[in-house]
């Protein structure tokens, strides 16, 4: 349904989501939150985003690494001036290389979670129940997924000539275009021979 991330900031909890997505969101909660005295704000605080190598982690709000670098997230009340500012596509190219698929509104119900990596970097399979989980755990232990979910670094000068659909909007960078997809393995294979692009497939992990 959605992609979010959940801060504790003192008693509250803070949700980070995409804007497009909050109505439904709130909306899918509220017949379990009434019971429980949960109560949903909009806030307006500023949201920083941080891309940093693996090894110099700046803070304690690190929620995905792939090994090479680290994204993390922060809560601001007032936006402060950060020196090395990235734009918003290059924090979206970084979330690409990571596995890490944003969902938008026109995502909603489309996927299953192993379908966008979301088993290996959302879906808790010890800590209790939750609605779907009986189909969700069967697919991932039992499933055969002859696909994969896969960051794609394409040289422009060298287009991939298969037939590959991609998740979400495709991002330049220079000479490249990085986009998510999913790859059936026999194309895979023959991307990674052909030494003019890059695929990322691995397992990212998430952070506690």
């Amino acid at each position: 349904m959605a992609g979010f991330l959940i801060q504790k900031v003192n008693k509250n909890f803070k949700i980070i989501i995409e804007e497009s997505l909050i109505e439904t969101f709130v909306e899918d909660l509220m017949p379990y939150a009434k019971f429980f005295g949960v109560t949903f704000h909009m806030g307006d605080e500023n949201v920083l985003g941080h891309v940093v190598d693996s090894l110099e982690k700046s803070n304690n709000n690190s929620f995905l690494t792939n090994g090479s670098f680290d994204l993390e997230v922060e809560i601001e009340e007032d936006k402060k001036s950060i020196s090395n500012e990235i734009s918003q596509d290059k924090w979206q190219i970084a979330n690409k290389i990571a596995l890490n698929h944003s969902l938008c509104f026109d995502d909603i119900a489309l996927y299953r979670p192993l379908e966008l990596n979301y088993d290996k970097l959302r879906v808790s399979f010890t800590k209790g129940c939750f609605r779907g989980q009986e189909i969700i755990a069967r697919m991932h232990y039992l499933g055969v997924n002859r696909r994969s979910f896969c960051a794609v670094i394409e040289n422009t000068e060298h287009p991939i000539e298969n037939n590959i659909k991609p998740l979400g909007e495709k991002l330049e960078c220079e000479n490249y275009k990085i986009y998510n997809c999913f790859i059936e393995q026999d194309i895979q294979n023959e991307l990674l021979k052909s030494n003019k692009h890059e695929l990322f497939t691995m397992p990212t992990n998430q952070l506690d």
